[in-house]
């Protein structure tokens, strides 16, 4: 488990399915995170989340904040050769989007990537209208690193997918000043 100031991290669990499931239903803030939504079942949530928790390559993290679920991180595709892996992360109880939640649960897990898991670069990638998470991005020390134009289709428009990246010895310096 990871504790911050306002948030928890802790390892996904089955239990969590109903409520992350729940959250999922904010087809406006999921659609932003670069998924397509659509309505499933809450035995296919869980059916998914076995497949992955059993991918050794694949991190799941519950976030919670004053005792309620608002949302996941995890990181993926990993690959220990390059010492590389993806973070994803999602922020759906609408009374938490936006005020620094998810900034903290990203730090907690760059701690934790970096520093207990020996990653050297963490990437992630976020489709060009979700100016929020950019911007939460940047501020964190993510630098952009690509642009896939017109990657998604997002409300009936095609949209750019933005690669950003952190190294330890950026996330290092960021610590310490």
């Amino acid at each position: 488990m990871l504790q911050g100031p306002r948030v928890t991290l802790r390892p996904t669990e089955k239990d969590d399915m109903e409520a992350l499931h729940a959250l999922a239903r904010n087809v406006e803030l999921v659609q932003l995170t670069g998924f397509s939504w659509r309505p499933e079942s809450l035995a296919r949530w869980q059916r998914e989340f076995e497949q992955h928790a059993e991918d050794p390559t694949e991190d799941l993290f519950t976030i919670v904040a004053d005792g309620l679920v608002i949302g996941f991180c995890t990181l993926h595709q990993r690959n220990r050769r390059d010492s590389a892996t993806q973070l994803g992360i999602g922020i759906y109880h609408p009374g938490y989007v936006g005020h620094g939640y998810g900034r903290e649960a990203i730090g907690l897990l760059l701690d934790w990537a970096f520093y207990d898991q020996g990653w050297r670069r963490v990437w992630l990638r976020a489709i060009s209208v979700n100016e929020r998470a950019l911007k939460a991005y940047r501020k964190i020390g993510f630098v952009e690193e690509g642009r896939l134009r017109q990657q998604a289709f997002f409300q009936g428009q095609y949209v750019d997918i933005i690669t950003m990246g952190m190294l330890r010895e950026e996330w290092d310096a960021i610590r310490s000043s």
